[in-house]
């Protein structure tokens, strides 16, 4: 029987190997409990799970975030270390502990080998529809056999209005699609919101909904991924910055976590 896979953060897509074991006693990053410390995917259940990739704009935004608050007290979360400076922490805190940093970005890579090689269904769910389809389009290059479809969500924004109707929309694609995993690519927010409400409605049809963020855009080339040496010495944000100005605001606020990083207040 073949080992759970663990991802190992390169120039490019990751690649699988033996995972290390899983950890000894629960690891925390404050409220949020570290699942996925090394194997990928998370084993099939009766209820769909959701996968999120914390890093640090992620944990900033829990006070303001309801669908994540509900994600983190719920038994379907698995949620797994992103960012590179959160990686710095809980190493810190836990030093004895194995935990490696997985993120969407090489985990997207992860999901399509594993389908390709059960049979299994993958759907992307968001991005701009031209970036979705050369999503689809690495990801098939990437794992041969994999059978892989995409969609973009018509629209999704904050008003109680509209939040039903696009879950309903959401709920039809995913039905009309019958995939076996879902790949979230709406922004951090939307998808946890997404999930939260969906992930219910999916049990023993999805084994699990994946919070990617940034990894069907930067699959399907919108992005450029942060060169290895950036990723690991934690500037991949200063790097999404050099390639879209626009994020600088982002960037300042994430900087908050920092005092608290150095106190050790998490």
């Amino acid at each position: 029987m073949s080992l759970p896979a663990e991802i190992v953060v390169r120039d490019g897509p990751a690649e699988p190997r033996a995972a290390a074991p899983l950890a000894r006693v629960p690891m925390r990053f404050g409220a949020f409990p570290v699942t996925e410390t090394g194997a990928f995917p998370p084993a099939t259940a009766a209820a769909c799970w959701v996968y999120v990739t914390l890093n640090a704009e992620i944990a900033l935004s829990l006070p303001d975030n309801r669908a994540l608050a509900a994600l983190v007290e719920s038994p379907r979360l698995r949620l797994s270390i992103d960012g590179q400076w959160l990686w710095w922490a809980l190493r810190r805190k836990y030093p004895a502990q194995p935990l490696h940093k997985l993120s969407g970005s090489d985990l997207i890579y992860a999901i399509a080998r594993h389908c390709a090689d059960r049979g299994q269904r993958l759907l992307l769910l968001g991005g701009r529809p031209d970036v979705n389809a050369q999503a689809v389009a690495t990801l098939a290059r990437h794992a041969p056999g994999l059978q892989v479809a995409g969609a973009e969500m018509p629209f999704y924004d904050d008003r109680d209005d509209v939040l039903p109707v696009a879950h309903a929309v959401a709920l039809g694609i995913i039905k009309a699609h019958q995939p076996d995993y879902v790949v979230l690519g709406l922004g951090a927010s939307k998808e946890h919101r997404l999930a939260a409400v969906l992930a219910p409605l999916l049990d023993r049809r999805v084994a699990g909904l994946l919070c990617f963020g940034g990894a069907i855009d930067i699959a399907g080339g919108a992005y450029r991924r942060a060169p290895a040496a950036w990723q690991r010495g934690g500037l991949e944000g200063l790097y999404r910055v050099w390639q879209d100005p626009g994020r600088t605001l982002r960037l300042l606020r994430v900087l908050r976590i920092l005092p608290r990083l150095a106190r050790g207040d998490y």
